[in-house]
């Protein structure tokens, strides 16, 4: 065959084979699924030039068939012919004999005897050999003793203290150090919690020698989580640059000695010991660890010797010594010579050779400035201050979520078989709330999808199936009806009261209990309306409000007419009759006395029969207020806009649609998520932000919209720390965007985030409290002013943007939170900034005294004196009612107002009228704890002696014992 015929078919073949390789299907999955599976095979052997195919059956093996091998106690390995020879081959690698230790060296120049003679007589000694050089190896070592428990538990407790470790004395116990700070101790236990995984009852009462004895048991030796994290802290904010902990541990090692269990021992003492700022140098460093040492060797009772400096040492014991000077006599002109010559060659080149020199100084220089700077920004603003202002939005990370019509199919299907299947027998409240969420996703296709199933239904099969396709149809009927009308936020769940018990063994349970006579939220709006007896309209303001009508007419004497003078006259009149009322007409008694024993008027007016004089008004627990001459003051008016508003929404709903919200602080737990849930109930399209983004708070979003999003809704989530002004700017840039972003103008803020300040009083303002200032304030105020200047350069006008602002009652009043009273209280200057600035027709106003709200993260502590303070004539609320308090202020009526003026909304439940707030909660946790100590005593004490006299496994018979189920496993061999 000639050579190009030979040619040409090897190309056709070729290209044959490559066609029919490429068009033939591979179906490797099936053919790992016949190896692995039906086969089980063992052990499985590559042969190619890489570990392809071999990579790919250990992930298949990883990800369908460990739990399966695990249980079956199959070992697999996957080999390739490439690197895996020796093991395909069954090839051990020769293991070497101990080579025979050499005969000792002889003295003088006599042969060595053969192996088979006899031995020789020792030889003469030679001359004594040279003294051998200082030794250049590290220092000698130390013996090594891993750290106790007692040793990290005291660490902990001087650093939270910031103490030296001498002034903790170990006899002492943890409340005893903190002085009766009650949040100190909280994050102490916090830690020692993070650190040991696990502490004994009571902890904080139990002496550190004690406490760390109790913890030892179960130590490993090893220093934690939460100590690590300090020393890496440590390091890495007061070491220099590149003197990371690797080179901390080794300079311990080779300077000292020491292992790494003592190494542990020196760095939980530096963590008490830390430099004002960061080190300028290493030599610094290993100066302060020096220090830090021999500390450490003084407590611990050891002596250390130091190893040689980098670079000393000399050769070994045989070497020649020569003299360094002589060394540099000799080489002194060649030296001389070199540099001579160097220089002229510079100078020929028109080379600095100085420059390099010249370039360090500068670069020290400026290094040394830049490090000033640094460390003084350090020290004005902290650490904690530092890490809070980095910025971490990133459009990229939006999630967006706006696929109601699905959820709504999933939600009815959901239902459908939860009918079918008898977990759903009677329509309640739940029912009722997930009909109306689908009803607000109510679709074309989503009725076309339920009358399918409910055409399809086979009711032959039981009372299940009949009831299923009733009730689907009444549901194709409300939906049918609502098709073509916006979704509403429509809250039926039952408004909720705190109720704490005690059990007879001394445990509190608290719980949200219905509350008696306020079954749907139109009786809790009227509840709000009536107020009650601490919320009073007192005799003195009676009098001012009518003083202030007098006075205002009679600087208009001069042009009276009859009208008026009647009308002053009958002022006169009702002031006359204010001032003459006693505290008998307010607080009706038996016989019209005062003496502490009065019985409550009905609400009739009638006391014991007989008719009270005059009409008691009171402040509704949900009021509006109007700036008056003398501050804001109770407005009748805007109170009744704001309670029929919220009447209207608890029975017909109140609509979003078509609105764009920015939120800030909805994590879950707070008020608002509930308010976010309302939103996109309502239709509105939001976006929210959240500084811990991940994908459980990502989950938790969807999962939020997944069940309440409505037809027409948005919710975009984006991470953002709004401590940082970078991105306060860009998470704003990114919502008015059209091409890069969302291209939507605002209707309402909702800048809730915060963080908490506690046990921060005036002499502990912190770097935490300015980072709160930070968000709670200063960021917040420009994020308005984003917001102001992207209407102004859009020339959004005419649609401003409605600011709910948070405000709180706490202006001081608890004490122990840091600048939070500050920050709160500072945003109520935009309510006369909203007059004196230029951007009254972007922004409007709408501040919110957010009353007590339970099980919040702020006052979920409080939770079980709730009760308690509610019997004194104050409101507490459920995370629901204060969320729908807030979507009040922003239905239509209450938009329209804030266009007209900034409002104040007080949401506070008279909590503002009740005296030393902070001493009665302090009474009332104090009986709490009381009454439930004394019951656990009880029970200890009762199950001491019935140990006594009925023996040991008395108990046994009283005890629940839980039986789990557990796995019967099969295995075929």
């Amino acid at each position: 065959m000639r050579p190009e015929v030979e040619q040409e078919l090897s190309h056709t073949l070729l290209v044959e084979l490559l066609a029919y390789q490429f068009a033939s299907p591979v179906r490797w999955i099936e053919t790992q699924d016949v190896i692995l599976g039906e086969r089980a095979t063992e052990r499985i052997v590559e042969i190619g030039p890489a570990d392809t195919l071999g990579g790919m059956a250990r992930r298949t093996l990883a990800s369908k068939y460990e739990a399966y091998d695990a249980a079956r106690s199959v070992q697999r390995q996957i080999l390739c012919y490439n690197k895996d020879a020796k093991e395909i081959y069954y090839e051990a690698d020769p293991i070497d004999d101990e080579p025979a230790p050499a005969p000792a060296p002889s003295g003088g120049s006599a042969p060595a005897a053969p192996a088979s003679s006899a031995p020789a007589a020792a030889p003469a000694p030679g001359p004594a050999p040279a003294a051998p050089a200082p030794s250049a190896g590290p220092a000698a070592a130390v013996a090594d003793a891993p750290v106790g428990a007692v040793d990290i538990l005291r660490a902990l407790v001087a650093q939270k203290l910031k103490k030296p470790l001498g002034d903790i004395p170990l006899s002492k116990a943890i409340k005893d150090l903190v002085g009766g700070k009650s949040t100190l101790q909280n994050e102490i236990l916090g830690d020692l919690g993070k650190e040991f995984g696990s502490t004994p009852e009571k902890p904080e009462d139990t002496p550190l020698d004690e406490l760390g004895a109790s913890m030892q048991a179960t130590f490993n030796g090893q220093l934690g989580k939460q100590s690590s994290s300090l020393i890496a802290r440590m390091v890495s904010s007061k070491m220099p640059g590149g003197f990371n902990i690797t080179a901390v541990r080794k300079h311990l090692e080779t300077k000292w000695g020491l292992g790494s269990g003592r190494q542990d021992g020196v760095l939980l003492l530096a963590l008490t010991n830390e430099p004002a700022a960061r080190l300028g140098s290493e030599n610094d460093a290993k100066s302060w660890l020096d220090d830090m040492s021999q500390r450490y060797a003084a407590q611990a009772g050891i002596t250390l010797s130091t190893g040689p400096a980098p670079g000393e040492g000399g050769s070994g014991g045989g070497g020649m010594m020569m003299d360094p000077a002589a060394i540099d006599a000799l080489t002194k002109d060649q030296r001389a010579l070199f540099k001579q010559q160097l220089e002229l060659f510079a100078r020929y080149l028109k080379m600095d050779l100085r420059a390099g020199d010249k370039a360090a100084v500068v670069g020290k220089e400026n290094e040394a400035a830049l490090q000033a700077q640094l460390d003084l920004w350090n020290a004005e603003h902290g650490e904690f201050y530092a890490a809070g202002i980095e910025p971490s939005f990133s459009p990229l990370k939006a999630r967006v979520y706006d696929s109601s019509w699905n959820w709504a199919r999933q939600d009815a299907l959901s239902m459908y078989y939860d009918i079918i299947f008898g977990r759903l027998k009677a329509v309640d409240r739940e029912i009722v709330s997930r009909c109306i969420l689908i009803m607000n996703r109510s679709n074309p296709a989503l009725l076309d999808f339920m009358q399918h199933h409910i055409d399809h239904c086979p009711t032959e099969r039981g009372e299940t199936y009949e009831l299923a396709k009733m009730l689907g149809e009444q549901l194709i009927d409300n939906c049918r009806d609502v098709l073509g009308e916006a979704p509403v936020y429509k809250d039926v769940a039952v408004p909720t009261a705190p109720h704490l018990t005690l059990d007879a063994r001394g445990n509190m349970n608290y719980e949200e209990a219905p509350r008696q006579s306020v079954r749907k939220l139109e009786h809790y709006v009227r509840e709000m309306a009536e107020g009650g007896k601490i919320s009073e309209y007192g005799n003195r303001t009676k009098v001012q409000n009518d003083l202030q009508r007098v006075y205002r007419l009679i600087r208009q004497q001069h042009k009276l007419s009859k009208s008026s003078q009647l009308e002053i006259k009958q002022l006169y009149s009702n002031i006359v009759r204010s001032l003459s009322m006693n505290e008998g007409q307010i607080m009706p008694t038996e016989n019209g006395k005062v003496n502490g024993s009065a019985k409550k008027a009905g609400r009739n007016g009638r006391v014991n029969g007989a008719v009270k004089q005059g009409k008691i008004e009171t402040v509704p627990f949900l009021h509006l207020k109007r700036k008056e001459q003398h501050g804001w003051e109770y407005s009748k008016k805007l109170t009744s806009i704001y309670l029929d508003g919220l009447e209207q929404a608890a029975r017909a709903g109140v609509t979003f649609q078509n609105k764009n919200v920015l939120m800030t602080g909805a994590g879950a737990g707070s008020i608002g998520a509930e308010v976010l849930q309302g939103l996109i109930s309502g239709g509105a399209k939001v976006i929210v932000t959240t500084s811990r983004y991940s994908r459980e708070v990502t989950e938790y979003y969807q999962s939020m919209y997944a069940r309440f999003g409505a037809r027409g809704s948005q919710l975009v989530v984006v991470p953002f720390n709004q401590g940082s002004q970078q991105d306060v700017n860009a998470l704003v840039d990114y919502i008015y965007d059209d091409k890069k972003g969302l291209g939507w103008d605002l209707d309402y803020i909702v800048p809730f985030a915060a963080i908490p300040e506690n046990g921060r009083e005036i002499d502990n303002i912190d770097s935490k409290s300015e980072l709160a200032h930070r968000i709670m304030l200063t960021n917040l105020l420009r994020m308005l002013g984003s917001v102001k200047a992207h209407k102004a350069e859009n020339g959004f006008e005419t649609r401003p943007a409605q600011v709910i602002l948070p405000l709180s009652p706490n202006h001081g009043t608890f004490g122990n939170d840091g600048l939070y009273a500050e920050s709160k209280l500072a945003l109520e200057t935009l309510f006369n900034r909203w007059h004196s600035e230029s951007w009254g027709n972007y922004l409007t106003i709408c501040g919110a005294v957010i009353g007590w709200t339970r099980g919040t993260g702020l006052m979920g502590g409080n939770n079980i004196v709730a009760e308690g303070v509610e019997k004194y004539g104050v409101r507490t609320f459920s995370q629901q009612e204060m969320a729908f308090n807030l979507l009040g202020l922003m239905s239509p009526s209450i938009v329209n107002l804030c266009q007209m003026e900034p409002v104040f909304a007080d949401l506070n439940g008279g909590l503002q009228f009740l005296p030393n707030l902070k001493e009665l909660m302090t009474k009332l946790r104090k009986d709490i704890t009381e009454s439930s100590e004394i019951r656990r005593a009880v029970t200890r004490e009762t199950a001491v002696e019935n140990k006594v006299v009925n023996g040991e496994e008395s108990e046994a018979l009283y005890k629940n014992v839980k039986v789990d189920k557990r796995a019967n496993l099969k295995f075929d061999f």
